[in-house]
């Protein structure tokens, strides 16, 4: 306790807790306006790309030509989704970092993508090949939540 007994023990503690919890809003703050560096906060994908996964995700080892259209369908719209936000990159004039740094998220994206495309090519079994059509499914749901986050960050 302190000194001066009990009275100024409690103001000093919640000078304390007033303080904490300014610290908390004001972070809270920080990552809720557009132009943060939060970019992986996204939560969702667009409907419209979303819907290529979907239509793939429950093909069985048995349906592996009608799976492998539908993955090269996937690669070919994030290559298309890619080449948008280039060419909007190749725009801007000013507030870049935060392009930069969010783009770098779509391009490894982009490569664990690659990767698990050359895992499925490999599959002979239905277990592994069951296991890098899942690795499939996680890679183009990173990639579009990765997109999503682009078309949201602030540009000029």
């Amino acid at each position: 306790m302190d000194a001066n007994g009990p009275a100024d023990y409690t103001a000093g503690m919640n000078m304390i807790l007033r303080a904490r919890l300014l610290a908390v809003v004001l972070a809270s703050c920080a990552l809720a306006f557009p132009g943060s560096r939060a970019c992986a906060g996204v939560d969702g994908v667009d409907p419209g790309t979303g819907h290529l996964w979907t239509q793939i995700k429950d093909d069985t080892y048995a349906q592996k030509d009608p799976f492998y259209k539908g993955v090269d369908a996937m690669s070919s719209k994030l290559n298309d989704e890619m080449g948008a936000l280039k060419a909007k990159r190749a725009a801007m004039i000013a507030d870049t970092d935060e392009w930069d740094f969010c783009m770098k998220e779509v391009d490894a994206s982009r490569a664990q993508l690659t990767s698990a495309m050359a895992m499925l090519a490999k599959a002979a079994t239905p277990d592994t090949w069951e296991d890098a059509k899942d690795k499939i499914g996680e890679a183009w749901h990173r990639s579009q939540l990765a997109v999503d986050a682009m078309n949201a960050t602030r540009t000029t």
